[in-house]
């Protein structure tokens, strides 16, 4: 109820989500992603970082398939 007074990152991701999905769909978008944050904080044993962004991990060059084959 009051995100779009916050400037922090989640507020401005759920006041832009409201309005694109309703208010409904963006509790439970929120409740979701409160449970996947408390979940890596409790499985990694980290303080949470309000600031992270996850990234992708990348795969060694021998891995990548070729055209060779």
């Amino acid at each position: 109820m009051t995100a779009h007074k916050r400037s922090d990152r989640i507020s401005q991701w759920l006041v832009q989500l409201t309005a694109r999905v309703g208010w409904q769909k963006a509790v439970v978008a929120l409740a979701n992603k409160n449970a996947r944050i408390l979940w890596a904080v409790l499985a990694k044993g980290r303080r949470f970082d309000p600031n992270h962004v996850s990234a992708k991990p990348q795969r060694p060059a021998s891995d990548v398939p070729t055209l060779a084959g």
